[in-house]
């Protein structure tokens, strides 16, 4: 994994706190850069702090949490925010998936999911709880992302849709394979996915190829 993920706890409860610290030393994935019990003390320490990752609890005293995660996004654009809060309103998942948050945990989580939601993340990987999959799902198809594919990344990716592997889409663009291995690399880097069929979820996810024209076998991967 190499350099450990600076991460920062953000909650009003020193249980649950305490708690995180155990997971989070247990996974030997983050470095905890420091705490906070509410957000406007967050908020006061972020500009100094050197951190990749804050595990944000929406119902705390003072500032509530999804003006916490406004505000702390304007001070670090770069911040990956990973919600912990016992519940979720379909309204405010969908205010905070506007904002850029990077996952969303809920508290009823057993120890293993939190280990692979914090595994998610130290690999760039966000990270939803099952029971808000179909919700993140759905807004990303009403709001697809902007996405910097040429128009032949776009082309090779709707080929990839319909199930080609690398050779059968260089005979479609009568191109040599390592031209089509370089431009799926491309988009790999580009939406930090590391794999075909990730790239095809990618583009099923954001609207980028309609669902019609998706016959993905996972065998051409």
């Amino acid at each position: 994994m190499g350099t450990l993920k600076k991460i920062m706890l953000v909650d009003d409860d020193a249980v649950v706190r305490t708690g995180l610290r155990g997971i989070i030393g247990f996974s030997h994935l983050f470095e905890i850069a420091g705490e906070a019990t509410n957000g406007v003390q967050f908020l006061n320490i972020l500009p100094s702090s050197d951190i990749d990752f804050v595990i944000l609890d929406l119902t705390m005293p003072g500032m509530y949490g999804t003006e916490v995660a406004k505000k702390a996004l304007e001070i670090k654009p770069t911040l990956r925010i990973i919600i912990f809060s016992a519940n979720v309103e379909k309204d405010e998942l969908i205010l905070l998936l506007e904002m850029g948050i990077f996952g969303y945990i809920l508290k009823t989580e057993g120890f293993e999911q939190i280990i692979k939601a914090l595994t998610n993340a130290a690999n760039g990987l966000p990270y939803f709880s099952p029971e808000l999959v179909g919700q993140v799902i759905q807004f990303n198809v009403m709001h697809p992302v902007h996405h910097e594919f040429t128009r032949r990344e776009t082309e090779i990716l709707g080929f990839m849709c319909k199930g080609l592997n690398l050779d059968e889409i260089a005979g479609k663009l009568f191109v040599s394979i390592r031209t089509i291995e370089k431009h799926r690399s491309n988009m790999l880097t580009k939406t930090r996915k590391k794999s075909t069929l990730e790239l095809v979820l990618y583009a099923i996810k954001n609207g980028i190829i309609s669902i019609g024209k998706i016959d993905y076998k996972s065998g051409s991967d």
